[in-house]
């Protein structure tokens, strides 16, 4: 769960910064913003996890170090869809903080968990 606490923080890092840029003239989409930056992407970089932005989206991947057998990543699943449904309020504020501050319509955020071969083992786009 403490990870998952840093990446929200790594959020909204991201979602300050694109705000800031937005009164501004700044970018057009949040890709281009992130891309244009080098702090932003070290800061990103930084949260234990992996954050890709393309086009409106940004992807969270959390990745953990082991792997898990299909009983075990079954029985993980609903505990990680009950800790995001926690937080769901959290990334949907920040979405519609994005879409109204930017003028971006079509935000999204895809939360990510794979074990350590990249086998997803939950994930859910907010928008």
């Amino acid at each position: 769960m403490k990870k998952v606490i840093t990446l929200v923080a790594a959020i909204m890092l991201l979602v300050t910064s694109t705000l800031a840029l937005a009164g501004c003239g700044g970018t057009k989409t949040l890709e281009e913003y992130v891309n244009s930056d080098s702090d932003v992407q070290q800061e990103l970089l930084g949260n234990g996890g992996s954050i890709t932005v393309k086009e409106n989206n940004i992807e969270l991947i959390y990745k953990y170090d082991q792997t898990f057998d299909e009983a075990t990543a079954t029985a993980m699943k609903p505990q990680l869809e009950q800790a995001m449904n926690s937080m769901e309020s959290q990334f949907q504020g920040m979405i519609d903080d994005l879409k109204e501050d930017s003028g971006i319509d079509d935000v999204s955020m895809t939360i990510v968990y794979q074990d350590a071969n990249g086998t997803e083992l939950y994930s859910n786009t907010y928008q």
